[in-house]
């Protein structure tokens, strides 16, 4: 059977060769059929060149059988030149399993090059490729491919020289198998109708390039390439890193200054408390003093109530007449309210009274005010005066020892008193 009709595609025409069951069925196992047909329309599609057919094919030993092939030409590209190399791949009864068979099949006027690296003088392709077929990972797409870059390293073909003659080949096919593929009409057939262009001739590749240093340049150049881009995807794998790394260090550096602001927070809360049990314990151990000098007084009823809470200052002593006479004046018009609701007292009259005592403890409120807020500005420069030699001393300035006094009904920041128990700080 020739090649596959114009009516119909690759894909209907494998469908109805691989299965047919008649007398012309090909020898494919039938598990094997979807990987040869998938195979080869991947082939025909990555290279539009290649025509698939079914032909016969004749083994060493004699025997024919029908096989599936790809005829056409496979492109090479050698020294910016692209060339077409005519190839047959044939694929044996058990693909693919077993690799395909490849030849290069060359036309009138060309030439299959003396002890090429992987052709031989018949014309059969055993690359590396195919010497590795590995079954279920190589496939015909990935060997066209590996092949048409094997041949820009080695041609394989060139054109024939003038007068030029073929060698004299044994007689005797048992001798040399491959003298009976090079005069099998199969594999020597004329490909006029594949017309590849012109190849080099012999005379210019050996006088003008030596194939060797071609090769290795082709080799330097490859390996540059791979390893340019391993370099590449390394650099970018690096950078990435880096990236992620100065990611963390300005995290750590944003946590440490964190964790900077804390330890300082906590050292002044420290000194803060450090300082306050200094002074609760200077305080306490006053306290313990007093209570030992007084309560034997207490017991014999020596303690004067007048003499108990003095004044420390000027200021503490303003403070407790105000606040003194502030309860007077909220005593007295306590007592006008009742004697107005016992209606022991005229409404005129009470209206007076009120007034004249309200206005008086409004003046009073107001210097209890003032002195409030004087005592308030010496504690603050308590707390804030300076400790070094030559500055002022904390003990020059009064100090926190007051006590708040229960005031009128909204008067309740004034009448501090000093704490009599620290007097002789």
């Amino acid at each position: 059977m020739g090649p596959l009709s114009s009516q119909l595609g690759p894909e209907s025409w494998l469908r109805q060769v691989l299965g047919d069951q008649g007398q012309t069925r090909l020898p494919y196992n039938n598990d094997a059929k979807f990987a040869v047909r998938q195979h080869l329309l991947d082939l025909v599609s990555e290279f539009p060149t290649l025509v698939l057919k079914q032909q016969q094919y004749t083994h060493t030993n004699g025997s024919t059988v029908q096989l599936l092939m790809a005829d056409g030409t496979l492109p090479m590209y050698y020294q910016g030149v692209k060339y077409n190399i005519p190839v047959s791949i044939w694929l044996p009864e058990a693909y693919p399993r077993q690799q395909p068979i490849m030849y290069v099949v060359p036309t009138s006027d060309m030439i299959i090059k003396p002890q090429h690296s992987f052709v031989d003088p018949s014309g059969m392709v055993f690359s590396p490729y195919l010497r590795n077929w590995i079954y279920g990972r190589s496939n015909l797409v990935d060997m066209a491919q590996d092949t048409s870059m094997q041949f820009g390293h080695d041609p394989p073909l060139f054109s024939k020289p003038p007068n030029w003659a073929p060698p004299a080949q044994p007689s005797s096919t048992s001798q040399h198998p491959d003298t009976f593929l090079a005069h099998n009409p199969i594999h020597r057939r004329s490909c006029s109708n594949v017309r590849p262009t012109s190849l080099p001739t012999s005379a210019k590749l050996g006088v003008k390039n030596n194939l060797q240093e071609l090769f290795r340049k082709s080799a330097i150049a490859e390996l540059t390439k791979r390893l340019q881009g391993s370099l590449a995807r390394a650099n970018d794998a690096a950078t990435a890193d880096m990236d992620k790394l100065f990611e963390q260090q300005a995290e750590l550096t944003r946590r440490e200054r964190d964790i900077t602001r804390g330890v300082e927070s906590i050292q002044a809360e420290r000194h803060a408390l450090e300082g306050c049990v200094l002074e609760m314990s200077g305080k306490a151990a006053a306290l313990g003093k007093w209570l030992v000098e007084n309560e034997k007084k207490l017991v014999s009823g020596e303690v004067d109530a007048d003499t108990a809470i003095l004044p420390a200052d000027v200021l503490s002593k303003q403070a407790l007449e105000g606040q003194a006479e502030d309860l007077a004046l909220e005593d007295t018009l306590y007592s006008l309210d009742k004697a107005l609701q016992n209606n022991s007292l005229t409404p005129e009259l009470y209206i007076k009274q009120v007034r004249a005592l309200c206005g008086k403890q409004f003046m009073v409120r107001a210097l209890g005010r003032k002195v409030a807020n004087r005592q308030d500005q010496l504690r603050r420069a308590y707390h804030n005066a300076p400790t070094a030699a030559g500055s002022l001393r904390r003990d020059s300035v009064p100090g926190p020892s007051h006590v708040q006094m229960p005031q009128g009904d909204s008067w309740t920041s004034v009448g501090i008193l000093s704490n009599p128990l620290t007097q002789g700080r």
